[in-house]
């Protein structure tokens, strides 16, 4: 029983399972949501050299983009206990999948494989190694699969071949590993091929038995791969190098499994393939705001929360700014804030929650919801700038509840209240509209009319053109249809902020969740 038990903010429910470095929690967030909190042995955690590392390697961690993994969302020093706090992914793990289904073959194989490389290529362009992939490690969630743990081995001191041996699993650690040779993220790409084999086979790909038998098969025997699937044993073989420079990297993965299609298009891949392998059972992870008066816009009214007093935290969980950012972080190269495109919402990174007199924003669970009281409209901002030749802005919204509008919008300012807005409409209409604080709006498109569903998919896209951007073109998609288009000459606005919206009917409130939110820049 985890009783009241609260570390960080965070109510511990049940236990979800122990590892070597401690034990992790379904918990209740401080906004309502479900997270995974991982609770550092208490012996680990008064050591000064890991807390060094600790804050080291989790703001490395914390890098990573979202892409098939499970991001860290907080992490921190209650008294004398870290914690560690990552998204939910509720589902079995790739070892319990295999074991009670039998081994994965055809299109969910593909998806298996296309996933694991998409997460590992985004891991390693935060400048991070897993170390320790793993089927225990990748947790199977009803769109595919999320690899969990990334860089946490490196907490503890893994300097000699002993401390690896117990970190890493022995069947899927590289030869270079084996001999306690420092990592390259090709060590990731040997356990990568290790995972596919196991999950295609059912098989260890080196055997089992006791641990120096299978180091010893790792370095001087080839993987058992018969039984693999063809269309995919040929960079499975490739990945299983004994020698790391001849495996493809992570992207080169992507690039055989998916013809090189970025990290967002292949997690669409992994989606739109994955056909439910995962069991219902929950596995163990181991791992601005504003608001517009009636009618008219009202200036920013929502901000998040302080943080409470009596534990420590590290900079980017209470949403610093940027320069903290990269001091906390030790970037090395200022490139790599740029090579996080694009941006993927978890919203728990420093999006605004709370309660304003126009109505109500909270993290709940995964996603976001506005509930916006009668005749209001709530706008907030994404935690991260618009990029600078144009940007689009995607989402999936569902009108929970009442009658209103909703989308995104991109171009704007929280502190001018300039922005274009992309709405649906409960009856199936769709806008776009230029706003300003102060005023009722100018409609540059519709009302008009388009498809719904309960779950729409909305993308809008904001382009400067012209040499001095004097004129922006506006096009919104819905449910991957283009349903709007126009272009506003008239002082537009430029690239600033974006962020989603909702409004309410003059008498009844509204209700809208949003599941996902993405930047990313336009097309040049």
């Amino acid at each position: 029983m985890n009783g009241d038990r609260v570390i960080g903010g965070y109510a511990l429910r049940r236990l979800l399972g122990r590892g070597g470095m401690g034990e992790v929690h379904l918990a209740a967030t401080p906004t309502g949501g479900l997270a995974a909190v991982k609770v550092i042995n208490p012996a680990l955690a008064r050591d000064p050299a890991f807390r060094r590392r600790f804050e080291r390697e989790v703001a490395a961690a914390r890098r990573v983009a979202r892409f098939c993994t499970a991001p860290v969302l907080d992490a921190g020093i209650d008294g004398d206990v870290a914690y560690l706090v990552t998204e939910y992914v509720k589902g079995p793990d790739l070892a319990e999948v295999v074991r009670d289904q039998g081994p994965l073959s055809g299109g969910n194989l593909e998806a298996l494989a296309v996933g694991i490389a998409t997460a590992l290529s985004a891991i390693h362009g935060a400048g991070v190694i897993h170390r320790d992939l793993k089927p225990s490690n990748v947790l199977i969630s009803p769109l595919g699969p999320r690899v969990i743990d990334f860089g946490i081995a490196q907490l503890v001191d893994n300097d000699s071949l002993a401390s690896q041996a117990i970190l890493g699993t022995p069947a899927f650690m590289a030869p270079e590993q084996v001999r306690g040779e420092p990592l390259t993220p090709a060590a990731d790409v040997f356990a990568w091929g290790g995972v596919i084999a196991f999950a295609g086979t059912g098989r260890l790909p080196f055997g089992g038995g006791a641990p120096g038998e299978v180091l010893y098969r790792i370095m001087q025997e080839g993987a058992r791969l018969d039984g693999l699937d063809e269309g995919i044993l040929g960079v499975v073989s490739r990945a299983l190098a004994k020698d790391p420079r001849l495996r493809p990297t992570a992207q080169g993965l992507l690039s055989e499994l998916v013809g090189g299609t970025r990290l967002s298009t292949a997690t669409e891949v992994v989606e739109r393939t994955w056909t439910g392998t995962g069991a219902a059972s929950a596995g163990a992870q181991l791992g601005g705001g504003q608001s517009g008066g009636p009618q008219l816009d009202g200036l920013p009214s929502m901000a998040r929360p302080a943080v409470g007093r009596g534990r420590r935290r590290w900079p980017w969980v209470a949403g610093a700014a940027v320069a903290v950012l990269v001091a906390g972080a030790a970037l090395a190269v200022p490139e790599l804030l740029r090579e996080t495109w694009p941006y993927e919402a978890d919203f728990a990174d420093a999006w605004a929650v709370g309660t304003s007199e126009g109505g109500n924003a909270r993290q709940a669970g995964t996603g976001y919801e506005l509930t916006v009281n009668p005749g209001w409209r709530l706008w907030k901002s994404a935690p991260r700038r618009e990029p600078d030749n144009g940007v689009i802005v995607s989402t999936k919204a569902t009108l929970a509840q009442g009658a209103g509008e909703y989308g995104v919008w991109c171009h704007g300012s929280a502190g001018s209240g300039d922005r274009y807005e992309f709405a649906v409409t409960g009856s199936g209409k769709v806008t776009i509209v230029k706003r300003r604080t102060g005023t009722r709006g100018t409609t540059l498109y519709g009302p008009a009319d388009a498809p719904i569903t309960d779950v729409n998919r909305i993308v809008a896209e904001c382009t400067s053109r012209g040499n001095s951007g004097d004129q922006v073109t506006l096009r919104m998609w819905l449910n991957e249809r283009l349903v709007a288009e126009a272009s506003d000459a008239d002082a537009p606005y430029g690239p600033d902020e974006a962020g989603v919206h909702a409004a309410s009917g003059a008498t009844a409130s509204a209700r809208v969740r949003f599941d996902s939110f993405t930047l990313s820049p336009a097309a040049r």
